[in-house]
């Protein structure tokens, strides 16, 4: 029996090369770690009020205000907190049931096969037939916006991609000695599914889950500058966008700002994405 240092120690190298197997991982997960410091303790460093006004409108960014303010005065950095607090709660809410979802239907399909399968990959083939972006401009327009509309929006328009991923692995699993001799040996189908296929198919899971939630950021962002998304006096990182456009020439900072959390959130998330598939892929 190998050491409890010797064990450790071995755990820990092996984490190391896993980290070190790709750049992009090693990229995403600190962009990630950087993120997730900010929108969780950038309010308290900040310590302003977002939704307090003051007469120093359009400030340029100062000691007072390290990005300046908006158009009535409130402080960009403390709105800018809170906004990408509000669109990766969204984001993250949304591909969390995304998955959800599409693991059950995914995984469903790819073992039963024959009429479950053909029945969801057609209604999943409708839905990957509309763009994404239209769908969800389409059903906000007609039910109107608001946070929990917005969650099922990305859902619907998610889900349909997750399960043809889920399905796919599955079917490649299914096809293996051991899931075949599980069934020989009569064990229940839910079973097999739990114990011999999802942790076969993980590793797809964890790296189409955060593919997904830079995708449903993105969307997000644009469904909230056009005004379809978390609404004021709420802010979103869109939605501060689409406020500062107007004053962009002389205060380019309301706009840069958010502008600029939008893309390195989103490069943050498919950094890891990417940095996870090729790290293993080298390992399998």
């Amino acid at each position: 029996m190998a050491a409890p240092g010797l064990a450790a120690r071995t755990g820990e190298t092996g984490l190391l090369d896993f980290l070190k197997s790709d750049v992009s991982l090693v990229i995403g997960i600190m962009m990630s770690v950087a993120m997730l410091a900010f929108v969780l303790f950038g309010g308290w460093v900040v310590g302003l009020d977002p939704q307090k006004t003051s007469p120093d409108v359009l400030e340029a960014p100062s000691a007072m205000h390290l990005l300046g303010t908006d158009s009535i005065g409130r402080d960009v950095l403390a709105r800018l907190v809170l906004g990408a607090r509000s669109s990766l709660f969204v984001a993250v809410l949304a591909t969390a049931i995304t998955m959800v979802l599409g693991i059950a239907v995914g995984v469903t399909a790819g073992f039963f096969g024959r009429l479950t399968d053909w029945v969801a990959m057609r209604i999943v083939d409708i839905f990957l037939s509309i763009p994404p972006l239209l769908v969800a401009i389409t059903i906000l327009a007609a039910i109107g916006p608001s946070i929990p509309t917005l969650v099922a929006v990305l859902i619907v328009t998610y889900a349909p991609q997750v399960v043809r991923v889920v399905r796919a692995s599955t079917l490649q699993t299914g096809n293996r000695p051991f899931v075949d001799s599980a069934r020989i040996s009569g064990v229940n189908p839910f079973k097999i599914m739990w114990v011999h296929i999802l942790p076969n198919v993980r590793g797809t899971l964890i790296v189409q889950a955060t593919i997904t939630v830079a995708h449903m950021l993105l969307v997000e962002t644009v469904l909230s500058f056009l005004g379809m998304g978390v609404q004021p006096p709420a802010p979103s990182l869109g939605f501060m966008v689409s406020e500062g456009r107007q004053w962009m020439e002389i205060a380019p900072w309301t706009v840069l700002a958010p502008g600029s959390v939008i893309v390195l959130a989103v490069a943050a998330f498919t950094f890891l994405g990417q940095g996870l598939d090729a790290a293993l892929a080298k390992r399998t």
